[in-house]
């Protein structure tokens, strides 16, 4: 005898299976995310729709990603004038203001090499030839992570987006949608996990070798 199979019961159970997926953190899809909101302003909202709770933390994002980034890694977040400067030469809060839009870029220091470095660099120049690159804020992963919004809610997530061009590419983006008084609070923790905004100029980070290049080509 065989056996009619119900279409809503179908339906239902698929649906279950998403949830399950979703709540547990299996089987998201984490790749197609990255690549079908690579080009959006809005990343961000894509990303917490689709993988909510900083879930593609725990799966690679791209396919030239060499893993997951770890807690004990450094990270270095390049800044430039006069996009992230005042007026009266300190660092703008927007230095990380991208966190809730399309991902704030940031370098994988344990992976990136110089030419890494070196072509990140080149490629902010090439985009606004009227750009000076001021130097490199550095942040410890793990502490980056520990951030926290009214003591209990991750902020956060760190995702490796490496590209073919840089395998050491990664992005910090807000781990949910936040009031604006609660991502000042973020913007200021961010300020003190990258070294208290103490910032490395070009000839000290990676002992001036990407800056000598970088003044040989002008």
């Amino acid at each position: 005898m065989t056996q009619k199979k119900c279409p809503l019961c179908s339906k239902l159970s698929s649906g279950f299976r998403k949830l399950y997926r979703r709540f547990f953190g299996v089987d998201v899809d984490c790749q197609d995310i990255n690549r079908r909101t690579l080009d959006d302003s809005q990343r961000v909202s894509g990303i917490i729709a689709d993988a909510p709770d900083c879930v593609c933390e725990k799966f690679r994002m791209s396919e030239h990603s060499p893993g997951v980034v770890e807690n004990s890694e450094f990270l270095a977040r390049f800044v430039f004038s006069p996009m992230h400067f005042n007026r009266n030469g300190k660092l703008k809060p927007s230095v990380f203001s991208h966190v809730q839009t399309r991902g704030c870029s940031i370098q994988r220091e344990s992976i990136a090499n110089n030419d890494h470095a070196f072509a990140m660099v080149q490629e902010v120049f090439n985009s606004n030839s009227d750009t000076a690159w001021q130097g490199v804020l550095f942040g410890q992963c793990g502490d980056v992570r520990s951030i926290m919004v009214n003591g209990n809610r991750r902020s956060i997530c760190i995702y490796d987006t490496a590209d073919q061009e840089n395998p050491a590419h990664g992005e910090m983006c807000q781990s949910e949608h936040f009031e604006e008084d609660d991502f000042a609070e973020i913007r200021h923790d961010l300020f003190v996990a990258f070294a208290n905004s103490n910032l490395t100029p070009p000839p000290e980070y990676r002992g001036g070798a990407v800056w000598n290049r970088l003044t040989s080509h002008i």
